[in-house]
C-alpha cells in the first residue's frame, strides 16, 4: 500500500504540470500565446497538451486554420483549471503571508528605466541580508501582481492601481533627445515604442518634430529607443533622468509641453506583513534618494490605500 501510494503521487506531478499548460492555453485561447505566457516552446505546448487528451481520454481542443477552438469537454476542463489556479494563487498568497524572516526569494518586476537605480538597491541589500534571493524581471509591461508570482513592481505610471500598496518614488518629465554633438535634422528619424505602448503618454505626443519625421523606428523599450538615439539614428522622447545622465545624449529644446510620469513601487495588499516585502519597501524607501541617477523622491512617500 506504501509503495502504491507513493507511485501514485509520481505519476501525479506530469498532470498537474499539464494542466498548467491547458489553463495557459485556455487563457490565451491559443496554443502560442501559452508558449509565450510560460516561456516554453510551441512544440512543448503541444505535445503536452496531446499527452493530457491521452489521460483524460477526449479531445479537448480542434486545431483550425485561423487558431484553435475548445470542445465541450474541453471548456468544462477549462473552467475547472481556471478555479484551480485561483486556488493555487489564494495558496501562494497565504503561505506568503506567513513569511515573516528575511531568507527565500523576492521576485520582483521592473521596467527597464529604473533598473539601475533598483541594482545599487537590491546589491545593498543583499550584502546586509544573504538570505534574501532576487529574481528580478525587467520589462515594458507591468507584472499583474494579482497572481502571486510577482512580489513588488516598480512601475512607470500617474495613476498606480488604487487596490494595491503604493509607494511613490520619483517624478519625472520626458525631454526630446539627440545624439549629443548631432546637427538638428528637420526629418529625423522617430524613435518610438511598439504599437502595444501607444496609450502611453510620451507616445500620444504630438509635436512638431514628430510630425516633421519621414519615417519611424519602433522598438520595445525606452532603453532600447535610447540606444539607436545615442548612435544618431534619430531623436525620440526619453525620460530626463536618462537624457541628463548620459554623455552621449543632448536634449532638444520644444515650444510644446512634454508628458511627465511617476515611478512607483507597487505591491498586493496581502503582502503588507511578509518579511521580505517589509524589509526591501523599508531598504528603498531609505536609500532611493541617494541614487543620483533618479531625481530625488518626494518628501511623503506614504501614500497606502
Amino acid at each position: 500500500m506504501e509503495v502504491s501510494a507513493m507511485q501514485d503521487c509520481k505519476n501525479a506531478d506530469p498532470l498537474w504540470n499539464d494542466l498548467k499548460i491547458y489553463n495557459a492555453v485556455v487563457c490565451e485561447g491559443s496554443l502560442s500565446g501559452a508558449s509565450r505566457r510560460l516561456s516554453i516552446s510551441h512544440s512543448t505546448v503541444c505535445r503536452r497538451i496531446s499527452r493530457l487528451e491521452d489521460i483524460v481520454g477526449v479531445p479537448l481542443i480542434r486545431r483550425r486554420s485561423n487558431g484553435i477552438a475548445f470542445t465541450k469537454d474541453g471548456e468544462q476542463l477549462g473552467g475547472f483549471v481556471r478555479e484551480m489556479d485561483d486556488r493555487a494563487n489564494d495558496i501562494m498568497f497565504w503561505i506568503k503571508q506567513k513569511k515573516d524572516d528575511l531568507a527565500g526569494v523576492l521576485s520582483l518586476s521592473c521596467c527597464d528605466i529604473a533598473l539601475k537605480s533598483l541594482s545599487r538597491i537590491v546589491g545593498d541589500l543583499s550584502v546586509s541580508n544573504p538570505g534574501i534571493q532576487f529574481d528580478i524581471k525587467v520589462s515594458a509591461m507591468n507584472a499583474d501582481l494579482r497572481l502571486a508570482s510577482t512580489d513588488l513592481a516598480i512601475r512607470a505610471t500617474t495613476s498606480p492601481d488604487e487596490s494595491l500598496v503604493g509607494v511613490k518614488l520619483s517624478h519625472f518629465q520626458f525631454q526630446l533627445a539627440k545624439c549629443a554633438g548631432a546637427g538638428s535634422h528637420p526629418h529625423a528619424n522617430w524613435i518610438c515604442l511598439n504599437d502595444a505602448f501607444s496609450h502611453l503618454p510620451a507616445e500620444r505626443w504630438l509635436g512638431d518634430q514628430k510630425s516633421e519625421s519621414q519615417s519611424q523606428i519602433k522598438v520595445d523599450s525606452y532603453m532600447s529607443a535610447a540606444e539607436l538615439i545615442r548612435t544618431g539614428t534619430g531623436i525620440g522622447l526619453l525620460p530626463d533622468f536618462v537624457v541628463e545622465n548620459d554623455p552621449y545624449l543632448e536634449p532638444i529644446e520644444v515650444e510644446q509641453t512634454l508628458p511627465n510620469w511617476d515611478l512607483w513601487l507597487v505591491y498586493h495588499r496581502s503582502q503588507i506583513n511578509n518579511g521580505l516585502v517589509k524589509a526591501f519597501t523599508n531598504h528603498l524607501k531609505s536609500h532611493w534618494s541617494d541614487n543620483h541617477a533618479l531625481p530625488l523622491p518626494p518628501t511623503d512617500m506614504s501614500w497606502q490605500k
